[in-house]
């Protein structure tokens, strides 16, 4: 039979365990992984401290921490993660939502709230929308807005699109967002659309580098990740399509890699975009850069 371990002795092991496959958040991955399994909130772990565990329950959990072991994602474990407070499905399918995303977010908040007053109706568009987490949460935001706003959500996957889907279902706003596949800004293209404010977060990481990222970004999609040019490939094509396709006066959003800043800020300078800004991450890292389309005609 098996031992009826409580969850105080269950979270001690799995952190010592954790740790000696070097995964830095050995603590907080063993709490979540339980709580999880459990359907309690984390806090309510070191209140049930004395809780003897099932046999069933420390087998499902045995079965996680396997995999967490072998530096499956937590999120991909549990299937969601948590984003701009609103929990999103997530499967290898679909990049894994990150907090410094959240900047972008709140960026293109502030700035529909600043065309409130001017703009009678706006079109956001997100490239590479991957789990939907970008224009869902701009839709939660944005809901007591006073304009109307047509959001839409592109990406080359359907299987991604999927998610974004379900994930648009479980936040109640399915209705309000138009998916569309296809690569990049194609599917405007296509559908003669002419956004007033882009949003993507692209894949940036160089090749070179790819091999040598942590152990768990390798469950994640590589078409999510990996770009060509030295990571800078995508917001090469993004921005030449979008000085074309922007409204007049529209506005560009794009997170960007931890050492791409120049050169994304380069190329919007070499586009005619103006009125450039960027914003540092929670670790003073540049992470996302604005700009607006030039008014003076040039493409």
């Amino acid at each position: 039979m098996t031992e009826r371990l409580t969850i105080k002795e269950i979270l001690k092991r799995t952190t010592e365990h954790f740790k000696e496959y070097g995964i830095e958040t050995a603590r907080l991955d063993a709490e979540v992984l339980l709580a999880d399994l459990l359907n309690i909130e984390r806090i309510n772990l070191y209140v049930n401290f004395d809780r003897p565990l099932t046999e069933l329950e420390v087998d499902e959990y045995r079965q996680r921490v396997i995999q967490r072991s072998k530096r499956k994602p937590v999120a991909y474990i549990i299937g969601y993660r948590e984003f701009m407070s609103l929990k999103f499905k997530v499967n290898e399918d679909v990049l894994i939502p990150r907090p410094e995303t959240e900047h972008l977010v709140e960026a293109i908040t502030q700035k529909v709230n600043d065309l409130a007053d001017r703009k009678e109706e706006l079109t956001i568009v997100d490239l590479c929308t991957g789990s939907g987490a970008i224009i869902i949460s701009l839709v939660k935001e944005l809901a007591d807005i006073s304009i109307e706003i047509n959001y839409i959500g592109t990406d080359i996957s359907q299987d991604a699109l999927q998610i974004a889907k379900e994930n648009a279902e479980l936040h109640q706003v399915r209705d309000k967002i138009q998916f569309l596949v296809g690569d990049l800004l194609n599917p405007i293209k296509e559908h003669n659309l002419k956004p007033d404010i882009l949003v993507s977060n692209p894949p940036y990481v160089a090749e070179d580098e790819f091999e040598d990222l942590e152990p768990e970004l390798q469950y994640e999609p590589k078409i999510a990740l990996e770009a060509k040019e030295n990571g800078i490939e995508f917001y090469r094509q993004i921005i030449f399509d979008s000085r074309r396709l922007l409204a007049g006066d529209g506005i560009i959003g794009l997170e960007i890699g931890n050492q791409q800043s120049n050169d994304v800020y380069n190329l919007l300078v070499e586009n005619n975009f103006t009125n450039l800004g960027i914003i540092n991450d929670y670790a003073e890292t540049p992470r996302v850069i604005l700009g607006e389309k030039s008014l003076d005609g040039k493409v």
